[in-house]
């Protein structure tokens, strides 16, 4: 796979053992990648709160217990914006689409999983994450998200560096690193960010 600059991580969570099996040798051989396999959401979850965990893709079930998959997405989204997220059931029906995509699926396919459907669609995803900067899709720090908020407040620097306590420089810094984070490339795309992420309560004033 020579788009690619090194293996690429992705994760697949369904409670069916023999799905979990079955996509994971497929994913693997087609994509010389590596699959992480998860039986339910918040496995999936906990794993991805480790920002030294990599994840390029993230493709789960529907209906499982506990966790479903459109709370995993909604929950993911608030973590790893950037984050590609596929839904899969074998129940599917337009209004469930709807709900995916509208909560920031990429798609949303209906089981068997068809090849011919479920691989381009990770070849799009997989080429598009690695011509992306690194740090693009990484979880946000809670500091960051911290700024962020009073970002959206229609805080300055200044001003967030006197509430927070800490270096105007500081400050600038967490703001480079939001912006690479939520590839965006102005303060008004950072707004929106925040109104993405459900941040614009400033709740920490």
């Amino acid at each position: 796979m020579d788009v690619y600059t090194r293996e690429a991580v992705i994760f697949f969570v369904d409670d069916d053992e023999g799905i979990r099996r079955t996509i994971r040798v497929s994913l693997e051989e087609k994509f010389q990648c590596y699959v992480k396999c998860f039986d339910n959401g918040y496995s999936c979850l906990e794993a991805l709160k480790n920002p030294q965990r990599e994840c390029h893709l993230l493709i789960t079930d529907v209906i499982m217990p506990g966790m479903d998959g459109i709370s995993l997405l909604k929950e993911v989204k608030q973590l790893r914006p950037l984050l590609s997220v596929l839904i899969v059931s074998g129940v599917a029906n337009v209004s469930m689409a709807v709900k995916a995509l509208k909560s920031g699926a990429i798609d949303f396919i209906e089981k068997p999983l068809d090849e011919n459907v479920l691989f381009p669609l990770v070849t799009s995803v997989l080429q598009r994450s690695f011509k992306d900067n690194e740090i693009a899709g990484k979880p946000l720090t809670f500091s960051e998200r911290e700024i962020l908020k009073l970002i959206a407040g229609g805080k300055s620097n200044s001003e967030m560096a006197a509430f927070l306590h800490r270096s105007v420089r500081t400050i600038e810094r967490h703001r480079y690193q939001l912006m690479r984070k939520l590839n965006v490339s102005s303060p008004a795309e950072l707004t929106k960010a925040a109104i993405a992420l459900g941040l614009t309560s400033i709740d920490i004033l």
